[in-house]
């Protein structure tokens, strides 16, 4: 289970210090955001990958022997369909690409493959390294393994097309967890940090921050395992699904 550890700690130190740059006169790379509306959320999931297709939610919950899947409605918490992943699988990050659900697994080098009529696993594609954040994008697969690239994947094969990494001026942004894809930008969680961001997926420039700190320090209570993490597009809102792991709480963002 991913914990934070001192290397995380100097991680977070350095990241801050690249926050710095982004006071005066790059004050406009610092972005707001207002809630829209605030929803339960079961405090139990930890929360890995959140989704929104064709109206319902599809949530990723992590851990071995805990992990799982659910869709429900955007407006509730109380699951439509429910499935628990093997004991062996720490389920990460998912997404829906040609109506099929994808679901990363941490570290068993395993993608899952999923009908999100009625979330059976359909068939398994194997891959290597850690699995985080996973995203669609154009006619691929956009994958993060917590390092500063991204990998940008065939959904056939789930082999690997294209690399990028992620910087912002010239620090690399290192820890990139879930992933999505709305407005032309992917935005990402950077994991044991209160950020989300906001990346060209041309060139893996970080053109804005957001920071979630109020909202984290809500559900903390000095866990520094609820963490902010889950992020699902609302086109219809044109707005966003946020949530953190064992959070009782979703929220509507307008991201400006």
């Amino acid at each position: 289970m991913r914990t934070a550890t001192v290397n995380t700690r100097l991680y977070l130190l350095l990241f801050a210090i690249i926050l710095l740059q982004i006071n005066g006169a790059d004050a406009q790379q610092t972005q707001t955001f207002k809630i829209l509306e605030t929803v339960e959320h079961n405090p139990d999931y930890f929360t890995q990958g959140l989704e929104l297709h064709q109206g319902l939610l599809f949530e990723s919950s992590g851990r071995y022997g805990k992990s799982k899947v659910r869709k429900y409605h955007p407006d509730g918490d109380d699951a439509l369909l429910e499935t628990p992943i093997a004991e062996r699988f720490f389920a990460e990050g998912l997404t829906v690409f040609d109506d099929e659900l994808f679901l990363l697994t941490w570290r068993e080098n395993t993608l899952i493959v999923l009908d999100p009529e009625n979330l059976k696993i359909k068939r398994e594609l194997m891959y290597e390294g850690e699995g985080w954040g996973l995203a669609s994008y154009s006619n691929q697969l956009v994958m993060s393994d917590g390092s500063d690239t991204i990998y940008f994947r065939n959904p056939g094969s789930f082999k690997i097309e294209r690399e990028m990494q992620v910087y912002f001026k010239q620090h690399t942004v290192r820890r990139i967890n879930e992933l999505e894809f709305a407005q032309g930008y992917l935005w990402a969680n950077i994991w044991q940090s209160p950020m989300i961001v906001k990346i060209k997926p041309t060139t893996g420039e970080v053109v804005s921050f957001y920071d979630f700190t109020e909202l984290v320090a809500r559900h903390s209570n000095g866990n520094n395992e609820k963490v902010l993490n889950g992020i699902a597009y609302d086109a219809e809102r044109n707005a966003f699904w946020i949530t953190g792991k064992l959070w009782s709480r979703r929220y509507l963002v307008r991201l400006d």
